[in-house]
């Protein structure tokens, strides 16, 4: 072989080995199927930010959202998106998982009724029926609120929901709902000639805490560079989300027709900002959560 040829050779396996380290596989979970929550997710990948961080991000819905956190501690992802006060739980139970990073920076979700007549405050919610979707979160949270106010928790009826508030609320078939995402269902609400009456959780007795954030495995994230390159592909995604709302949102709906309806969009704008323009890298402080019973009642 010539000195040209040798040459030639080895660029070539440069190139290669340059190409292969530029397509690093991430496997990120999210918490529910894809939606405008995952804006910033989308626009971090749609811009080619984490791409130029060296990354091939595969966003995957999950079957079951409640089985997210095990399979990342099960080594099934290497990212995925939760949310704070279940992280107090997994923490509580020695789930090896660890924070990385927040997608979305205060809560979403509100103790919503469509009985502006009869409840003027928490304290009228005493035995109404109310509903939730996330047991041990927002059960727990509709307690506290209402403790906060006075009044006895027990003597408040509490359903399952399992996601469906914003019709039981139309029907009647409750008085008030945990589950009405001040970003989607109240403005779904709102759309169907609604007078929703909030009440959020971070006014009444709930600490604030962030709606969406972002594990990793506790027994690799420290040594698992993709970490680092995933924030920071995620921070760029950011500043060309808000450079770019509407240009975003037409490659997401490319990428997702199905999701192409008044609401979503709507829903998009109004979840604009809600994610922070920079989020820290939690490994790099080494930060612990200890707060595991942040909103428990004595």
């Amino acid at each position: 072989m010539n000195k040209h040829a040798a040459l030639f050779t080895s660029l070539l396996l440069l190139s290669c080995s340059v190409t292969a380290q530029a397509n690093v596989k991430v496997r990120l979970l999210l918490d529910w199927f894809v939606n405008p929550n995952h804006a910033a997710l989308f626009a971090a990948q749609s811009s080619g930010a984490f791409a130029r961080q060296g990354l091939d991000v595969e966003m995957i819905a999950p079957a079951d959202s409640a089985s997210v956190p095990l399979l990342l501690a099960a080594g099934k992802a290497d990212l995925a998106v939760s949310y704070q006060p279940q992280l107090y739980t997994l923490v509580d139970k020695d789930v090896p998982v660890i924070r990385v990073g927040t997608l979305i920076d205060r809560p979403l979700n509100t103790l919503t009724t469509l009985d502006s007549e009869h409840i003027h405050s928490l304290k009228d919610f005493a035995g109404k029926t109310l509903g939730y979707a996330i047991p041990g979160f927002e059960d727990v949270a509709m307690r506290n609120m209402l403790q906060s106010a006075g009044v006895d928790p027990d003597s408040v009826k509490l359903i399952n929901l399992n996601m469906d508030a914003a019709s039981a609320l139309l029907s009647h078939k409750i008085d008030g709902a945990m589950t009405i995402y001040r970003n989607y269902e109240l403005l779904e609400l709102q759309q169907q000639g609604a007078k929703p009456q909030v009440f959020k959780p971070e006014e009444h007795g709930v600490p604030a805490y962030d709606e969406l954030i972002l594990l990793a495995n506790q027994k690799t994230a420290a040594s698992d560079v993709r970490m680092s390159k995933f924030i920071q592909g995620l921070n760029e995604g950011v500043a060309w989300l808000r450079a770019h709302p509407e240009e975003v949102w037409q490659a997401f709906i490319k990428a997702y027709p199905e999701l192409n309806t008044p609401l979503n969009h709507q829903a998009w704008q109004a979840t604009l900002p809600f994610f922070p323009a920079m989020r820290v890298n939690l490994i790099a402080k080494n930060i612990r959560h200890l707060q595991i019973i942040w909103l428990r009642i004595n």
